[in-house]
């Protein structure tokens, strides 16, 4: 058999699914060399308009209008398959993505989003396609006719996976995250290269590469914790609240302020305590680093759920207000034991291998291919 040939598909809403397929993509080349793979962002091979409405319109609704995402989201939920609403339009919208399919020989492909499924039921011959969920609750549009295995965040997604698709493997090898997690020092090797002191507690707050709600949970700590925390707010592309920040004037002992940083999963290892969004990536990684997670203003929809799902396990406190957020700050830093308990539930969640289990089943997987590809015909006998 030729060395197998895979073809990886992320889309750009938000960085959550890149980040994923770049974790895999990672795996693959350092533990198959001989597979070759390739990654490619939907949406930069789509039309700038596409880019503009798909890539842009689910952050600006839930980011400005969240009570319209709720309704969203639970209005296209439901137990069947996903409509595959872009699968009539995807031939002509996607071209330059079908001209990647047709161009070389592909053994398999790994998609990070459910769009590229959505495509695949359109018509046309696919690879076998398999689909992560970044996710740790299921919406319908994860429950694709055209995936032929599914890579999932816990055992109890797979095995709700099993019972509404029965025949179709569904693994829980956790989310994939970047291989810097699983190498990941102690927190006193992670202070030490921070330049952070090795004996006061740090809260780090963080808000995904938008800095959403940071501002917010940066004052309410502010508030909330002794004088002796040391509080590090990381704004990523949020340069407004970057700059309200700063213009506190606070000693950096007390708030230490960024925008975009390098190595972030190291400034996670050093805190005692990490706020943040719980995007399927961001809670993955707080897991698999053993965390103790404060989960601010969870987005409706996947974003509830994946906090619901942490805070069930005792891996995080969640915060929905600022009030909440600044009593959450409070009993982190008071309540006896409390940290370690969260950090424990975190690390009782986690899977920092998760790419390795992904790329190793995947590669396995071509070398046991299933009897037929996907096609459309396949995917209209089992919708």
């Amino acid at each position: 058999m030729n060395n197998p040939r895979i073809l990886v598909v992320s889309v750009s809403t938000g960085t959550g699914h890149v980040r994923a397929a770049e974790a895999v993509c990672a795996a693959l080349a350092r533990r198959h060399p001989g597979v070759y793979v390739r990654h490619v962002d939907l949406l930069e091979l789509a039309p700038q308009w596409v880019r503009a409405f798909y890539g842009k319109a689910f952050e600006k609704v839930a980011a400005h209008a969240p009570s319209l995402w709720k309704e969203i989201y639970h209005a296209t939920d439901g137990d069947e398959h996903d409509r595959a609403r872009w699968a009539a339009a995807g031939r002509f919208v996607f071209r330059a993505f079908r001209r990647v399919l047709d161009g070389e020989r592909w053994d398999a492909c790994l998609a990070t989003h459910f769009l590229p499924c959505q495509l695949a039921s359109g018509g046309g011959e696919f690879p076998p396609l398999s689909l992560v969920v970044t996710d740790f609750t299921l919406h319908r549009v994860w429950v694709q006719p055209c995936a032929s295995r599914y890579f999932v965040a816990t055992d109890e997604l797979a095995a709700e996976l099993g019972r509404r698709v029965p025949g179709v493997p569904a693994l829980a090898t956790g989310i994939p995250i970047s291989p810097d997690v699983a190498s990941a020092g102690s927190r006193d090797e992670a202070r030490a290269a921070l330049g952070l002191p090795a004996d006061r507690r740090m809260a780090l707050i963080v808000g995904g590469g938008l800095g959403i709600g940071v501002e917010e949970a940066a004052r309410a700590a502010l508030e909330a914790t002794p004088g002796d925390v040391q509080l590090v707010a990381v704004c990523g592309r949020n340069d407004s609240a970057r700059e309200r920040l700063q213009a506190l004037g606070l000693p950096a002992e007390r708030l230490q302020v960024h925008g975009y940083v390098q190595g972030l999963t190291t400034w996670m290892s050093a805190a005692d305590l990490v706020a943040t969004k719980p995007g399927g990536l961001s809670l993955s990684e707080g897991l698999a680093l053993g965390c103790a997670l404060l989960l601010t203003r969870p987005i409706p929809g996947a974003e509830e759920g994946n906090a619901r799902v942490a805070e069930a396990n005792g891996a995080a406190l969640v915060a929905n207000t600022t009030g909440e957020i600044r009593a959450a700050f409070a009993r982190a830093f008071s309540e006896p034991g409390l940290l370690q308990r969260l950090a424990d539930g975190a690390r009782g969640m986690g899977r920092p291998h998760a790419a390795d289990h992904v790329a190793d089943a995947l590669v396995a997987s071509v070398a046991r291919p299933p009897e037929v590809g996907v096609n459309a015909q396949a995917a209209g006998a089992r919708a």
